[in-house]
């Protein structure tokens, strides 16, 4: 899924059927995506908002990653895709409640880029106790706008099927004029052989 300028109702300029997907063919810089609900609100309900990844546990990230359904991660190499990754959000619990203890991991999400023309949001998960309170929504909605703010015209984003909408709902469009993505992966038969031929 991308966010392109023609999802937010700009061109290029030059072809008016073509999205903008590079900030150097705007004439204007793109908006940020409106944020629908303010940190402030959410501290109110006892949530907030960290960007980094300071503080964040690896161990608890991945029990969250664990409770979300995503596989749990090496902590060593999680750590190094965190160091590595370019902008990081998080949220925690602001006080203790009957859902969390003060400071625990709620959520979580990340994105890669080259820093000029594309990023990739990475790993959105909300802990299942929290999840239809708007915090996915808040989380792709802050990275977004951090990155549209950055001059970042082309965002990804990898999404299971059943939240979709949701992304769409935020201007992300599927498959853009037929673009698909395809992903190199160890777990499938090539990849496990071509892992191993690499370990030899």
């Amino acid at each position: 899924m991308k966010l392109t300028g023609a999802a937010l109702g700009l061109s290029d300029g030059i072809n008016t059927q073509k999205p903008a997907l590079m900030v150097d063919t705007l004439e204007q810089q793109l908006p940020p995506p409106p944020i629908s609900k303010s940190d402030e609100q959410f501290l109110e309900g006892g949530v907030e908002f960290v960007w980094g990844e300071e503080g964040l546990d690896v161990g608890e990230l991945n029990d969250l990653f664990e409770k979300v359904g995503f596989p749990r991660r090496d902590p060593s190499r999680l750590a190094l895709a965190l160091a590595n990754t370019y902008r990081t959000i998080w949220i925690r619990a602001a006080r203790k409640s009957r859902l969390a203890r003060e400071g625990q991991l709620l959520g979580f999400a990340r994105a890669t880029s080259d820093g000029a023309l594309s990023a990739v949001i990475w790993d959105v998960s909300v802990a299942p106790a929290w999840q239809r309170g708007g915090l996915g929504r808040a989380l792709v909605e802050r990275l977004t706008s951090s990155l549209v703010h950055d001059g970042i015209a082309t965002i990804t984003l990898y999404a299971e099927p059943g939240v979709v909408a949701l992304y769409e709902k935020l201007g992300y469009v599927s498959d853009p004029e037929g673009i698909r993505g395809v992903a190199f992966q160890t777990k499938s038969a090539f990849g496990r052989s071509m892992a191993a031929a690499l370990r030899r």
